[in-house]
């Protein structure tokens, strides 16, 4: 088994470094892909089953408890690809050694935070339901209260999923990581409607079928470690010391720090939709599930190019890495033209969808419009984040992730939702959009020239 490890890490290392490019970005991106569409499907389908109980308190409490699960994951990323990066880089020095062992311990600290975490839950979940933004309703609050009660249980299980899923793509394992959120995900899929509808169990079904599919999810991914040529976790390894939490903390930052501002942007979002009304919290959780759709075949596709990016810079291979960057951004681009007018035209139908009240299908419409109009340019932002992350520029990177959902969401929602009133809800997204993808033109202008001995403009040499 050893030696047909280093074989296939081999493999995988002359292909990443050496293989023709934008097949490569293709097969790399694919199983990505498939997991974030899933992914996205997974993350509407507590909305949809839950909407066929023809209540809007109960779809506006998922959007309500979809913020705490962000946070999670936002915890779940942070030691994934702090971890990932990690391994990904050592793999691209041949030290493998090193790579096995931060995959331990990622894993463990997972686990560790996962049951802290889950500990304060349990005793807090009224209070934690109120400053998720379920406070304003009585309704809204006790299925809040009901659904968050046994998710928290669900803690462990996504932190632990999220840094295997993570460790695995980093580490060229795209196949393995893809097939373990698959299986775990199709387990809640299935079992949504039965819980739900059929057993009758409301909202408390949708988050039991949660926990079982994480638990699944979990043990497949384990599973995967130990697949030929994927980095083995064997808990034994794992040691924590300051040199390997620090590199978790500092390569994993970007990502928690992006997920971790968009959960507190979620929670801003909240209070400020359910303080004009229920109807408006609704609609802001349904808009946002359909406009993900387009974000998670961009993003799913990046996760294809980062591979590729961290082995070559372990590699010192820059021209690949630039010209990959190129490819990828081309290939975004069109997938969210299309997907703008996907959207834009079948808005109806989607929004339908998730629910059957014609004023929260209203307003969650106009807000997808207006969302839109931002979307076609919106590749760039999110590529050269991904970029900075995987050449280890960290503290830049987590500059241009913040931004999108967090440092430039907040005002612009706040003074918006003041100046607008519940109209403010239609135009804060474009605006915040738009500034955060100008600043990030500039950041990733310096960044090219500065650390990959770049052409002297980022944004006009990759078309």
């Amino acid at each position: 088994m050893g030696k047909m490890d280093e074989n296939k890490r081999e493999q995988r290392y002359k292909l990443l470094t050496t293989g023709n490019l934008y097949p490569l970005l293709i097969r790399m991106a694919i199983p990505s892909m498939i997991g974030m569409i899933v992914s996205t499907v997974y993350n509407m389908t507590d909305t949809y089953w839950v909407g066929k109980l023809d209540d809007t308190a109960l779809t506006a409490s998922v959007g309500v408890v979809f913020t705490f699960v962000s946070v999670i994951q936002a915890i779940g990323f942070w030691f994934g690809y702090g971890s990932g990066n990690y391994i990904s880089r050592m793999l691209g020095r041949k030290d493998n050694e090193k790579a096995e062992k931060m995959a331990a311990i990622g894993v463990g600290v997972a686990i560790i935070t996962g049951i802290i975490i889950m500990i304060i839950g349990v005793f807090l979940i009224k209070p934690l339901s109120v400053v998720l933004g379920a406070g304003n309703d009585e309704v809204l609050l006790d299925a809040t209260i009901k659904y968050l009660r046994i998710t928290v249980f669900s803690v462990p299980f996504m932190l632990v999923s999220n840094v295997l899923y993570n460790q695995l793509r980093l580490s060229g394992g795209a196949g393995s990581s893809m097939i373990g959120l698959l299986l775990g995900m199709g387990v809640n899929m299935i079992l949504d409607p039965l819980f739900i509808l059929v057993f009758e169990m409301g909202i408390e079904g949708a988050a039991y079928a949660s926990l079982i599919g994480q638990v699944i999810g979990v043990m497949v991914l384990f599973w995967g470690t130990y697949k030929p040529g994927n980095v083995k976790v064997d808990l034994r390894k794992a040691k924590p010391d300051l040199f390997h939490i620090k590199e978790i903390l500092a390569g994993g930052a970007p990502n928690f720090c992006r997920q971790g501002i968009s959960s507190i942007s979620s929670v801003v979002l909240n209070n400020v939709a359910g303080g004009f009304s229920v109807n408006a919290l609704a609609a802001i959780t349904i808009a946002t599930r359909v406009l993900y759709i387009a974000y998670a075949l961009v993003i799913g596709f990046g996760q294809g190019f980062q591979p590729v990016c961290a082995m070559n810079y372990g590699a010192k291979n820059y021209d690949r890495i630039k010209k990959a960057f190129k490819l990828t951004l081309i290939t975004v681009t069109g997938f969210l033209i299309i997907s703008t007018v996907v959207l834009i035209f079948m808005k109806t139908t989607l929004i339908g969808a998730f629910t059957n009240e014609d004023e929260v299908a209203r307003l969650a419409g106009n807000m997808l419009e207006k969302w839109c109009i931002i979307l076609p340019f919106m590749g760039y932002y999110i590529l050269i984040g991904m970029l900075l992350q995987n050449i280890g520029r960290f503290a830049l990177a987590t500059s241009v992730t913040t931004l999108e959902n967090g440092f430039c969401l907040i005002p612009v929602l706040l003074i918006c939702g003041l100046v607008m009133g519940e109209d403010g809800l239609l135009w804060f997204k474009p605006i915040a959009s738009g500034i955060s993808l100008l600043i990030s033109i500039f950041i990733g202008t310096y960044a090219w020239r500065k650390y990959l001995g770049g052409e002297k403009n980022a944004v006009c040499n990759t078309i």
